[in-house]
């Protein structure tokens, strides 16, 4: 592993110097002096406008609370979300994927620092393999991200994550600062975790950010036996370890305050074992090697009061490699390699004719390929290039108390593949129309409401994975109607703000994408299903100050689902979807003073199937219990966690345990 960690640093050295060449022939350029202070207090007073009068539901995590949480993953913070479904597959290195509102992971759209992330195989993105020490904020949004300034893609999901890094403080007063993290726990745990910042003047910034982690991911569980649960025993689960580097470069360069550009690019560099938690077979010797590398750049201006405009491009490499040594294949073991790359560039623009109106248009447009290499799979492979072109037009007029905004998404799909037959071509329209309602003017209660058309193309796995795929899929067609309230109360009294939302929703699924057997050993996908989801969701925050400085944060979900498979002549007509629970919920309570903190956070999740609603596909129930404490002096932080404080044991996804009580100790130091 040496070598790759010695790798993963020839790379991140050689695109430093890269970001810093780059950034000196930006900054030889005679620039105009601008106020940074300005740009930023303009931004936040922006941002909390569209809050109060978001007629689309948004929940967001601050640094700070995310900081307040018993949280190791992006995931770990996802699930306190309220409408959040995740598939947990157990352990630091487990796979991590989201469902917002029951409509399925690959519905679920994820943007890092404003541009989205795509896996073009799949269509799931794997929120394990980011890094919360990096994230000043994580918002989740239905339908699409309130603001209408965005690429065309961030209107193309049901849903959106949100995932935003630390952004330069030009202001400050120090040119440079740094921040050394060390991490340790239960299960061979360590994590090496380093940010640099360096402002070299108030218009050019650079930051570098690297995260190391190491574990076993051997942890005890309580197998059991049988439908009825009467046999049991407790095994430790193998070949679950994990080591992987993750790195990023930033750099920001300001023009002057209403013009700059930025750049980014991650690697990531991992190898995980793959766990087989079955039925008296713990033995496996699967593994995955993972690399993945990406950089963006974004350029954005506001030439005028009324006018601004923004360019992104972007390029992603995915290279995943699939081993598994064992004396059942032709040559002892198998080796499948994923090699998936995409290019991609978007303009947006906004123009603001009055002060009530807004309007936007954005273009994008991106190819995606899929190149596999294996030693006995996929002879046949079709090798598919795909463009996608997306079209958005939006507007959003908003006054004090009302708000309206709709849009219309036109989405364009061509294929092409090296043998064979592509997937036809697609042309679709996707409306969304959202409206939200201030009741009272010295109340704020709103109500919102918002309708929204979207639908999925297949992956490439959908269509063209080998004796499974079918070109002739069509798109999944969702349509999703929410009716709300949103209840705000700024600082009163000993009450430090409060805020209380609730959401009830309808999404109809069409021609959902499923797999039927063809026969005992070959299965097709076809667009035969059909999912109508009813569901509610309740969000309570709210703050108390005991005393100066002693503070009490409090936070809150709950969701109520019903998803109903409506798939005609099929068993499970009637039942609920796999892995979605009736009720879910969360809940968090942190105590503040001038000297530590501490805080407890509880998960919980009603029973749920893996399959048709059969006693051997029940995952019972389960609630989880973690408390932390944490404090500082001067440079120096310290923090410790118990992780599953009453050691449920539970399973997310099916032979899939979960981590028992654990523990975690974060240690930092800032210079």
């Amino acid at each position: 592993m040496s070598k790759k960690i010695f790798k993963s640093i020839s790379i991140g050295l050689f695109l430093l110097w890269n970001t810093y060449f780059c950034c000196t022939s930006v900054s030889a350029l005679n620039l105009v002096t601008d106020t940074l202070l300005h740009r930023d207090i303009k931004e936040v007073t922006v941002k909390g406008i569209y809050q109060i009068r978001a007629s689309l539901p948004v929940q967001v995590f601050s640094e700070k609370e995310i900081e307040l949480s018993n949280a190791g993953t992006v995931s770990d913070i996802v699930k306190h979300f309220s409408g959040v479904t995740v598939k947990d597959y157990g352990g630091i290195g487990g796979m991590k994927t989201v469902s917002l509102r029951g409509l399925g992971a690959q519905q679920t759209g994820v943007s890092y620092d404003g541009i989205m992330l795509n896996d073009i195989q799949t269509g799931q993105i794997d929120l394990g393999r980011f890094s919360l020490d990096n994230l000043s904020e994580i918002s989740v949004s239905n339908s699409q991200p309130n603001n209408i300034f965005q690429t065309a893609r961030m209107f193309a999901y049901s849903g959106v994550i949100e995932l935003t890094t630390k952004k330069p403080d030009f202001n400050s007063m120090k040119s440079f600062d740094a921040k050394i993290t060390g991490k340790t726990g239960s299960f061979g745990l360590a994590n090496a975790i380093l940010f640099l910042n360096k402002n070299f003047n108030k218009k050019w910034n650079i930051n570098l950010f690297s995260d190391w982690l190491k574990a076993t991911g051997a942890y005890p569980f309580v197998q059991h036996y049988g439908n009825q649960n009467n046999l049991s025993e407790i095994i430790t689960r193998t070949n679950a370890d994990v080591q992987s580097i993750r790195s990023e470069i930033n750099t920001t360069c300001l023009i002057h305050a209403d013009e700059y550009i930025s750049f980014k690019t991650n690697y990531i560099n991992s190898e995980r074992g793959l766990p087989n938690v079955t039925y008296y077979n713990t033995f496996n010797k699967q593994r995955l090697l993972e690399n993945i590398l990406f950089s963006q750049i974004h350029y954005m201006n506001r030439p005028t009061e009324k006018f601004q405009y923004q360019l992104v491009a972007k390029y992603n490499q995915t290279n995943s490699v699939y081993k598994d040594a064992d004396s059942k294949y032709p040559e002892g073991f198998l080796t499948d390699n994923y090699l998936q790359k995409e290019y991609y560039v978007s303009y947006s623009a906004a123009f603001q004719p009055i002060e009530q109106l807004s309007t936007s248009v954005a273009f994008d447009w991106w190819l995606n390929d899929l190149n596999i290499n294996s030693n006995l799979n996929f002879k046949n492979f079709v090798f598919p290039i795909r463009n996608t072109g997306l079209i958005n037009v939006a507007a959003k007029y908003a006054t004090e108390r009302f708000s309206l905004g709709a849009n219309v998404l036109n989405t364009m799909t061509r294929e092409q593949v090296r043998v064979g037959t592509p997937s036809p071509d697609r042309n679709k329209l996707s409306p969304n129309v959202n409206v939200s309602y201030k009741l009272f003017s010295k109340y704020d209660l709103t109500i919102r409401a918002f309708y929204k058309n979207i639908f999925r193309v297949p992956t490439f796995n959908d269509l063209y994975y080998q004796d499974l795929g079918n070109i002739n899929l069509r798109p999944e067609n969702t349509n999703q109607y929410n009716l709300g309230l949103l209840y705000r109360l700024n600082r009163s009294g000993f009450m430090n703000g409060l805020e209380f939302s609730m959401d009830g929703y309808l999404n109809e699924v069409t021609d959902k994408i499923i797999a039927i057997p063809r026969d005992l050993f070959h299965w097709s996908m076809i667009n035969k299903g059909k999912v109508e989801i009813r569901g509610v969701d309740l969000s309570l925050k709210f703050g108390v100050t005991i005393r100066d400085s002693n503070d009490i944060v409090v936070r809150m979900n709950y969701t109520y689902q019903k998803a109903t498979d409506k798939t005609p002549d099929t068993s499970n007509y009637g039942e609920q979807i796999p892995y979605t629970p009736f009720s879910s919920g969360s809940g968090s309570i942190s105590y503040k003073t001038e000297c530590w903190e501490i805080g407890y956070n509880m998960l919980f999740s009603g029973m749920r199937w893996s399959g048709q609603n059969i006693p051997a596909n029940q995952l019972n129930g389960y609630m989880e219990h973690s408390v932390f404490a944490s404090t500082g002096y001067k440079c120096f932080f310290i923090k410790g966690e118990i992780i599953n404080l009453l050691n449920e044991q539970y399973e997310i996804i099916k032979f899939y345990p979960m981590p028992g009580r654990n523990f975690r100790i974060t240690i930092s130091v800032n210079i």
